[in-house]
C-alpha cells in the first residue's frame, strides 16, 4: 500500500510540475508574442488531462447514483476531454505569433467549462450547470471551428 501512495504522490507532483512548467512557457510566449506549435500542443495535452480527471470523477459519482436522468450528461462528458484539447495550436499564426485575443477567449471558455464541471461534481444545482455546460461546449466548438477557418 505504501508503494501505491508514493506512486500517486509522485504522479501528482509530476502533474503539478508540468502545470507550472506549461504556465511558465505560456506566460513567456504571451510576453514575447511568439510561441511554437509544440508548446501549444503540450498546453492542449495538459488541459485535456486535467479535464479528463475531473470528468472521470463526475462519471464515477454518476455511476454511484445510477440514475437514467444523467444520460445526456454522460454523453456530453464522454466527448468533453477530447473537445477541450483542441484549439490551442490554432491560436498561432503560421509564423508563430500568438493571437492574444483568441487565446484569452479560449482560456476564458475553458475556465467557464471547468467551473461548470466543479458545480456538477459538487451537485450544487447540477441541472442548471449541465445546461450551461452544453451551451459553453457548443460555443467552444464554434469558436475552434472559426479559428481553423
Amino acid at each position: 500500500m505504501h508503494k501505491n501512495n508514493v506512486r500517486r504522490r509522485g504522479k501528482l507532483e509530476s502533474n503539478l510540475a508540468e502545470t507550472v512548467r506549461m504556465a511558465s512557457i505560456v506566460q513567456k510566449g504571451v510576453e514575447s508574442g511568439r510561441s511554437s506549435y509544440v508548446e501549444m500542443r503540450a498546453l492542449a495535452r495538459l488541459t485535456g488531462q486535467n479535464v479528463r480527471a475531473k470528468v472521470h470523477k463526475i462519471q464515477a459519482s454518476l455511476k454511484k447514483d445510477d440514475n437514467d436522468s444523467g444520460s445526456s450528461l454522460k454523453a456530453l462528458l464522454k466527448t468533453l476531454a477530447t473537445d477541450m484539447s483542441e484549439g490551442y495550436a490554432d491560436v498561432l499564426t503560421p509564423n508563430g505569433i500568438i493571437r492574444d485575443d483568441k487565446l484569452d477567449a479560449l482560456l476564458s471558455l475553458d475556465s467557464d467549462i471547468v467551473t461548470c464541471l466543479k458545480i456538477i461534481a459538487a451537485k450544487d444545482s447540477p441541472k442548471e450547470a449541465e445546461d450551461v455546460l452544453k451551451g459553453l461546449v457548443e460555443e467552444r466548438k464554434k469558436f475552434v471551428a472559426a479559428l481553423r477557418a
